[in-house]
């Protein structure tokens, strides 16, 4: 299996145009030349340790797949001087590709937020902070036999979904000249691949498509979007399938993830009824006024601050802190049937030693 089919199969799902301006999803370490890019298999896990690329070097695995990347800024050095340094190391050492996908698959359709609403029984409404990013569709009109290319170039330039249309009625891309000699028209099947992209991307996209071989037979067209794509962004609103009290729904917290503990909000009340809530995976403080603002009875996040939970002392929505291991652990599952669904018979593990950093006494 190729490796750029992985994570083709990754972006289609959680496109890496929908990371955070400072995150960084996407490749992490690739494979050596030798390896002409063929994975052996994936293994996934939250975050990347040495001991999980010694596991994966153990199953056979040439490809780890995580939810938080390891490199967030650029190394100056490979020296194994910090965790990223000796990560890297290792897996360059190991011949081990990383591939991570972090706000993406946070803001994307199906993402975490998803997850963590399916395992509550909840059926999500709307997205919570939808993503202000200026769109535009991007429609490449080029001969059949090219598709496959020009969709590659649009995938690795953080474009958000592709789509392929065979056009029926095809007519021959050629210069629109009426002294262009028409015995050298050749009439090829053409093809039209379109995308949603970032507008800050157009220019970029169309120089790269230009310049691939055989870039001067597309046609390009752009269309700029009015709004930023308000169907992904960070979190969501979801309605349970029936109304619970209060401590039924930390019970059912504590028991669909996992927890020994639950930090709750001064306006939590075993007897309050919940029947909307909002859940954003991961550090999702910020977000508290925006879950408010959504008329909710309770917000599911982690790492919510001392200070947080002291300025919403009043506010009558529950303020739940479940972890940040346990509400995002659940990225693993995501990862799995994506890519099993693409690939059924490619083989495919769940890091059997991966563990929260945190310790609860």
């Amino acid at each position: 299996m190729k490796l750029s089919f992985i994570i083709n199969a990754l972006e289609d799902f959680a496109p890496a145009a929908l990371q955070e301006s400072w995150d960084n999803t996407g490749l992490q370490i690739g494979l050596p030349p030798e390896a002409d890019g063929e994975c052996t298999g994936v293994l996934l896990c939250l975050d990347v340790t040495q001991e999980i690329i010694a596991e994966a070097v153990r199953q056979g695995c040439n490809l780890v797949v995580s939810h938080h990347p390891p490199i967030f800024k650029g190394l100056k050095s490979i020296a194994g001087r910090s965790v990223a340094e000796r990560v890297a190391a290792d897996a360059i050492r190991a011949g081990v590709a990383i591939y991570s996908s972090h706000t993406a698959l946070d803001s994307t359709v199906g993402g975490i937020s998803y997850e963590m609403a399916r395992r509550l029984g909840a059926t999500p409404q709307r997205v919570l902070a939808p993503a202000n990013v200026p769109m535009a569709i991007m429609a490449v009109t080029c001969p059949r036999a090219k598709a496959q290319d020009v969709r590659l170039i649009l995938l690795d330039s953080e474009t958000d979904g592709c789509d392929y249309f065979d056009i029926d009625n095809e007519k021959t891309l050629t210069p629109d000249s009426p002294a262009f000699p028409q015995e050298l028209v050749e009439h090829t099947p053409l093809c039209r691949v379109e995308a949603r992209v970032k507008t800050s991307s157009v220019h970029r996209l169309t120089t790269a498509l230009r310049d691939m071989p055989g870039g001067k037979s597309v046609k390009i067209d752009t269309v700029p979007l009015d709004n930023g794509n308000d169907t992904v962004g960070l979190g969501i609103v979801a309605a349970l399938d029936a109304p619970m009290t209060g401590r039924a729904f930390a019970g059912l917290l504590k028991e669909k993830f996992s927890l020994p503990a639950v930090r709750v909000s001064a306006g939590f009340d075993p007897d309050m009824k919940i029947s909307r809530i909002a859940l954003c995976g991961g550090s999702g403080g910020e977000f508290i006024r925006t879950a408010t603002s959504a008329g909710v009875q309770a917000y599911v996040s982690a790492d919510i601050r001392y200070h947080d939970f002291a300025e919403n002392a009043r506010n009558p929505m529950a303020i739940f802190d479940i972890g940040h291991f346990e509400s995002e652990i659940c990225a693993k599952d995501i990862f799995y049937h994506v890519i099993k669904n693409k690939f059924p018979n490619f083989a495919v593990y769940y890091s059997e030693f991966e563990q929260n950093p945190v310790k609860y006494l």
